[in-house]
């Protein structure tokens, strides 16, 4: 028996973009300003979602900077507190030691992530900065969907493998991109 909750589990299926998904991120925006109040210091919509015309994975990506870990800690006991919807991946199972992962579940299946980052942590800048050379860039966005709707097919049943299948493309994308050619 699988010791882990279905949506944690679910098939990687990528669906074409929708203009709903900027609205929703918005709805989220508003959401977690709430529940956080002060203590974020930013929040960003990010990742496949973002990106206009990107076929995707229909989950909404949201990263919220905050001052440090303790302050990350409180806010994400504050929001599974407040919204059960909201699931905190233990740091193991996340092995992302640079944030904290939460995973919003609606009708058994994942809804939204959210990226909670400590001031100062550079992945902040690399979200922001793929997130805009994409925007920047038709023919990115094209290859883009093209290597995750390839990886969806090979590896539909492992999302750490569709995510590490992607690696290279984001890291060449970041070093093409480099040396403040991006504003965000």
């Amino acid at each position: 028996m699988n010791q882990f909750p279905k949506w944690a589990t679910e098939e990687v299926v990528i669906a074409p973009y929708s203009d709903q998904w900027p609205l929703v991120a918005q709805e989220l925006i508003s959401e977690l300003s709430t529940t956080f109040g002060n203590d974020a210091i930013a929040i960003e919509h990010i990742g496949s979602t973002s990106i206009p015309a990107l076929a995707a994975k229909p989950v909404i990506d949201i990263m919220v900077m905050m001052k440090d870990f303790n302050a990350i800690d409180r806010a994400a006991h504050r929001l599974t507190e407040t919204h059960p919807a909201w699931h905190l991946v233990p740091a193991e199972l996340d092995e992302r030691p640079w944030r904290r992962f939460m995973v919003k579940v609606v009708a058994d299946h994942r809804f939204a992530h959210l990226h909670l980052v400590p001031e100062g942590q550079p992945r902040w800048r690399e979200h922001i900065s793929f997130r805009e050379a994409l925007r920047a860039d038709s023919r990115l966005v094209e290859q883009y969907a093209a290597l995750k709707r390839d990886l969806a097919e090979l590896h539909r049943n492992d999302r750490e493998s569709y995510t590490d299948g992607k690696a290279e493309f984001i890291r060449s994308v970041l070093s093409r991109h480099a040396n403040g050619k991006l504003t965000s």
